[in-house]
């Protein structure tokens, strides 16, 4: 024992003690270690969402991951990620939630993935100086219960967290749905198809019923058996009813000389709720064809989430000719991409209320003016602590019968600004031009600058908000000038200048022409600067009104009793609860021109990532928008561009070995200094 301690009290053991100490830490990190994520956007770590969520799983959900080996690069390094950050989820998770990766050179799993419905995706490969493709998987199945969903493929690491979150949240909520039916409650599947339509030639009217009875038994697998299925073959004075109740199609032919009505379409039903799917006659070259039946398992999975999940539903003000959110050539994409999680009510203010449970309404390029009850409905609605989204044009198109005259555009008045103008904001009946713009390709006359559509780069959104922390650039669309400077003075808010235009900017109120040959940037450049664009105020406000609007449907009334006259008040002069407003001047980012169904846009993501902050998802912000793109220098200089390219290059490398040469030299003069100190009579050293 004793030549045992002397051993390890000699310098012998040094050593040896090191690499037991290097093994001990190792064991130690294994168990308890922590992750640095140095990313900008935190693209490694998890929001608070994703880890409350698996953390309180109450039963099993599993994660498998069918991914091919020997991927090229840049799918190899999405692959890493995912592992990556499941590592995380699996770190905040409780014991319900498991992580498994199936090794795809077994038959075993190839076959498993078949069946579970993944399809393979045909990618381009570099091989041997050629460039070949193959057929590869990338998609993960995610179960919980008896219901199973599909990320397929996964080719992309943005917005991954908020993909993977998202559907394990809606699955759990079905599920939580579903396990609470009563046994003999049924969710019912109706295909409506007339017969007469099979006659008519209709493509793929006879496949129809095979066609859907598979999807609907797919589907009925992985939810529990809870759906039922049917076929109406609906008779010709029945068709109209049907389309006129569920928004199917009717189909109008002749029979015999005389009109006839048939009907198409595939409808889920839950006690009074419904939702039509996407079934419905389509014209083509070759003639009528049957569209919708190539994707019915997705579409009746996507419809049965739709009625069974808790979705919020968010206002939608009408009866001012606001932009339509079921025209395509409206707001129909914004509805699309919302859908997941909100649902879009109308609200018709002149006859109705803003329902008590209401979270948000939006008030969307309305063309003329409200009432005085309406505008008191919408500060009242305020005062209470709801949130408002306000998109407002600055200037509209004059509508002219000639659709070939091009008319230029007007200044847009209207009396929602007396409500913004007393929560602080101010907006201009103009439009922002902007020098930093989207250019726009032409054989003719080369690149175009569109001077109504900016380009708004990261420095033009404000540092470290939910909204807009991960965004690079943002295409806006026709928007006005805002000016919140008493909104800023209030300390009773919080305001937040979402977005702004360059310093390349400008305004144009008369005569404005939205076509980029009428149009130049201003020779002067002092008439030019940065103008705000959206803006968020937050907190507690002054109500626009002294008392309630004494109208036939007032908030106001009297009662007149015997002896004395009493008068009751429902006016709220400010806040009882803290309330958001988002001003925007423009309606047109909320169109198909920029904004689309599948949300990739960055444009949006911005509208996205409003609207869930709106109605208190902030979470989903920041998981919406997290990527591991790469942030470009913005340089307009072609030389200095150059520059920073060889200096990246070359310069690094030579500032390395300066640096290197430079520590070694004064490491030499430091010995020197020493040994002259301290031993100056050693004949070892050569002087």
């Amino acid at each position: 024992m004793k030549k045992i301690l002397a051993w390890i009290k000699s310098p012998k053991s040094d050593f040896v003690l090191f690499i037991f100490l290097i093994v001990l830490l190792n064991l130690a990190g294994f168990r308890l270690y922590h992750r640095f994520d140095l990313t900008a956007p935190k693209s490694y770590s998890l929001s608070k969402e994703s880890r409350q969520l698996v953390k309180n799983l109450q039963e099993p959900l599993s994660v498998r991951i069918f991914f091919d080996d020997n991927l090229p690069n840049q799918y190899n390094q999405v692959y890493q990620y995912i592992k990556d950050i499941l590592v995380e989820y699996k770190g905040a998770a409780n014991k319900n939630f498991s992580v498994s990766y199936m090794d795809m050179r077994k038959k075993e799993n190839l076959s498993l993935a078949e069946e579970l419905g993944l399809q393979q995706i045909q990618i381009q490969e570099v091989k041997n100086n050629e460039v070949g493709f193959k057929q590869v998987y990338m998609g993960i199945v995610i179960a919980y219960g008896d219901s199973i969903e599909l990320l397929n493929p996964v080719s992309t690491t943005d917005g991954f967290e908020y993909k993977l979150t998202s559907t394990m949240s809606k699955m759990i909520a079905m599920a939580d749905t579903l396990n609470g039916l009563k046994r003999d409650d049924k969710i019912l599947l109706t295909l409506y198809l007339s017969d007469v339509l099979k006659s008519l030639g209709v493509n793929g009217a006879e496949q129809a019923e095979r066609l859907v009875r598979s999807a609907f038994e797919s589907v009925n697998n992985r939810n529990m058996n809870r759906l039922e299925f049917r076929v109406i073959n609906p008779a010709s004075q029945d068709a109209a009813i049907l389309a006129e109740k569920y928004g199917i199609q009717a189909v109008s032919y002749s029979d015999h000389g005389k009109s006839a009505t048939a009907a198409v379409g595939l409808v889920l039903e839950h006690g009074d709720a419904f939702y039509a799917l996407p079934l419905q006659i389509q014209q083509s070259f070759f003639g009528y064809a049957l569209g919708g039946l190539d994707s019915l398992e997705e579409s009746i999975n996507e419809g049965l989430q739709s009625l069974l999940s808790n979705v919020k539903q968010i206002g939608y003000i009408t009866g001012h000719e606001e932009l339509d959110h079921v025209s395509e050539e409206g707001a129909a994409n914004l509805q699309k991409l919302i859908s997941g999680m909100y649902e879009l009510k109308d609200i018709d203010l002149s006859s109705e209320n803003i329902p008590a449970g209401m979270n948000s309404v939006i008030i969307n390029g309305p063309k003329f003016d409200y009432t005085e009850e309406e505008l008191y409905k919408l500060d009242q609605f305020i005062m209470r602590g709801g949130n408002v989204l306000f998109f407002i044009d600055g200037m509209q198109q004059p509508e002219t019968n000639n659709p070939y005259a091009a008319s230029p555009m007007t200044p847009f008045s209207i009396n929602l600004d007396r409500l913004l103008e007393k929560y602080g904001v101010k907006r201009g009946q103009n439009i922002v031009m902007d020098n930093n713009c989207y250019e726009s390709p032409s054989q003719q006359y080369g690149k175009l600058k569109l001077f109504w559509a900016p380009v708004l780069k990261k420095a033009q959104f404000p540092k470290k908000n939910k909204i807009t922390n991960n965004l690079n650039f943002v295409i806006m669309l026709q928007n006005s000038s805002l000016d919140a400077t008493a909104a800023l003075e209030n300390k009773d808010l919080k305001t937040t200048i979402l977005a702004k235009s360059s310093a390349e900017s400008w305004t144009m109120e008369n005569g404005v022409m939205l076509n980029p040959l009428y149009l130049a940037a201003p020779s002067d450049k002092e008439k030019m600067r940065s103008y705000d664009l959206a803006v968020l105020l937050e907190g507690r406000f002054k109500s626009a009104f002294d008392s309630a609007p004494v109208t036939e449907n007032a908030e106001e009334t009297a009662v007149t009793g015997d002896s004395n006259k009493l008068t009751t008040s429902n006016h709220i002069a400010s806040s009882v609860m803290p309330g958001k407003v988002f001003v925007m001047g423009s309606s047109a980012v909320t169109t198909y021109q920029v904004i689309d169904e599948a949300g990739t846009s960055p444009v949006s993501m911005f509208i996205m990532n409003i609207i869930d902050y709106m109605n208190g998802h902030e979470d989903l912000c920041v998981m919406r928008t997290k990527v591991l793109g790469i942030n470009n220098l913005e340089i307009k200089n072609p030389a200095a561009a150059n520059f920073w390219k060889f200096f990246e290059q070359y310069g690094l490398v030579v500032i390395l070995a300066a640096t290197g040469f430079v520590v070694w030299r004064l490491r030499l003069k430091r010995r020197k200094a020493i040994n002259n100190k301290y031993n100056p009579n050693d004949t070892r050293t050569i002087k």
